[in-house]
C-alpha cells in the first residue's frame, strides 16, 4: 500500500472551526468557550465544505465542454488565463452560447444548465454565508427572540441560522438538506458524464482538443 504524503497530521487532536466570538472569548477566558457549540459548528462547516468541493467538479466539467467547443490552440493557457478568471456563472453563460452556436442547445442540455445554475447558486450561498446558533421556542415558532422571562416555561431548542452575506436572506441550517445538496451535486456530475457521451457524437469536431479528464478526443 502506497504511503499518502498529504495525510501527515499525526497529532491525533480534533480540528475545530471557531467563530469570531469564539476566538474572542477564548482569547480572554478559554473556560467560557461552549465546546458543544464549537463541535456543532464544525460538523456543519465540514458538510458545507463537502458540498462546495463537490460543486467544483461540476465547474471542471463545464470548463471541459467549453474548451472542446471553443477549441483554443493552447487549452491549458486558455483554462488558466481565460476561464480561470471567470465566475462559474459566466462560464455557464459561455457554454450556453457555444451550445446554441453548435446547434446543441436542446431541452436536455438546457435542463442540465438549469441544474448547474441551481447548484452553483446553492454552493455560493453555503460558501459565502455565515452561521450562528439561535434559541428557538418550539411552542412559538414565529417568536424570533425568546424573552428571558419565558425561559423557564418555553420549550427551547437550538437552531443554526445561515445568513447570506450578499442578500441578507436567512434560513435554518439542516444537516439533512446539506446531505441532499451533496447528493444532488454528485448526481449532476453523473448526468453530465452521461451527456458527454451524447455530446461528442454530435458536436463539431475540434481541431486542437486532444482529450481531457471527462471528454475524449473524437475518433473517426
Amino acid at each position: 500500500m502506497l504511503e499518502d504524503l498529504s495525510l501527515d497530521d499525526e497529532s491525533g487532536e480534533d480540528a475545530y472551526v471557531f467563530s469570531g466570538s469564539d476566538l474572542l472569548t477564548s482569547h480572554y477566558d478559554l473556560a467560557d468557550l461552549d465546546w458543544a457549540e464549537v463541535a456543532a459548528r464544525t460538523a456543519i462547516d465540514e458538510r458545507r465544505g463537502l458540498v462546495s468541493t463537490q460543486a467544483v467538479v461540476i465547474e471542471d466539467v463545464i470548463d471541459e465542454f467549453i474548451v472542446y467547443l471553443d477549441d483554443p490552440p493552447e487549452s491549458t493557457q486558455y483554462r488558466m488565463e481565460t476561464l480561470g478568471s471567470w465566475t462559474v456563472g459566466r462560464r455557464r453563460q459561455k457554454l450556453e452560447k457555444l451550445l446554441r452556436r453548435a446547434g446543441l442547445l436542446d431541452r436536455y442540455a438546457a435542463q442540465l444548465l438549469d441544474r448547474c445554475r441551481a447548484i452553483g447558486e446553492r454552493r455560493n450561498t453555503l460558501a459565502h454565508g455565515t452561521i450562528e446558533p439561535r434559541l428557538f421556542n418550539v411552542a412559538k415558532p414565529d417568536q424570533v427572540v425568546v424573552p428571558i422571562a419565558e425561559f423557564d416555561q418555553a420549550s427551547l431548542a437550538i437552531e443554526w441560522i445561515l445568513t447570506d452575506r450578499r442578500s441578507g436572506a436567512t434560513e435554518r441550517v439542516s444537516m439533512a438538506r446539506l446531505r441532499q445538496d451533496l447528493v444532488d451535486a454528485q448526481a449532476l456530475v453523473d448526468e453530465l458524464l452521461n451527456y458527454a457521451e451524447y455530446f461528442v457524437e454530435r458536436a463539431p469536431w475540434p481541431s486542437h482538443f486532444q482529450g481531457g479528464a471527462f471528454l475524449g478526443a473524437p475518433t473517426p
